[in-house]
């Protein structure tokens, strides 16, 4: 009698401590294995925790890198306009070819180098009053870079207000580096000793 009473106490016991692994798994899930009591010839399933299921899921391609690109908003937009629209004015009521507008140039002022950017003032004011020829004196690569410029303020103004048809071009790393590069050449060549060259040369045009 002592002996069936131990036994069933034993079986007890291990039916317990097999409910409380199974609450938070059913029974027969993948992960789980077999335990065979012994004692009373009870059989249950315990689970246990996969360390790594196999799924197609696993094996997805990983989401494209997101571009990263200026939102067009409203008020970014109104913003860039009312900025050019400002500048512009600013330019034409005070000739950058008898007053100065913004402060020299650091680069110039410290080597005697003139910087891409050079002459780019005086080349707007050209623009806007019509004179191109000019305008490619005192600095010839942004007079063919304004456009695009010019173009991209739009088209960003443009997305901002629902505009679908004028899409912004996208900087993709060649352009950039066409960008870059073209700032680069147009350095080098407008401070060459050369003659033929100093018609690039901002000083000489003014």
């Amino acid at each position: 009698m002592a002996i069936r009473l131990v036994l069933a106490e034993d079986n007890y016991l291990l039916r317990e401590g097999v409910s409380k692994l199974t609450e938070t798994q059913p029974e027969g899930t993948p992960g789980s294995v077999s335990v065979a009591g012994t004692v009373g010839l009870a059989s249950v399933s315990v689970p246990t925790r996969a360390a790594h299921v196999h799924g197609p899921e696993c094996h997805a391609a990983p989401p494209p890198p997101l571009r990263a690109r200026l939102t067009a908003t409203r008020s970014s937009a109104a913003t860039l306009l009312g900025l050019l629209a400002g500048l512009s004015a600013l330019v034409l009521v005070r000739s950058p070819l008898e007053n100065t507008i913004f402060p020299p140039c650091p680069l110039h002022a410290v080597t005697g180098l003139w910087c891409p950017g050079c002459g780019a003032t005086r080349a707007s004011y050209l623009l806007l009053k019509g004179d191109v020829a000019g305008a490619l004196h005192f600095n010839a690569l942004w007079v063919v870079m304004a456009p695009f410029a010019l173009y991209q303020a739009v088209a960003f103004a443009g997305e901002a207000f629902g505009v679908s048809w004028l899409r912004r071009v996208t900087l993709t790393r060649s352009l950039s580096i066409g960008i870059l590069v073209s700032l680069a050449a147009f350095f080098v060549v407008r401070n060459l000793p050369i003659d033929a060259v100093e018609v690039l040369n901002p000083f000489t045009a003014s």
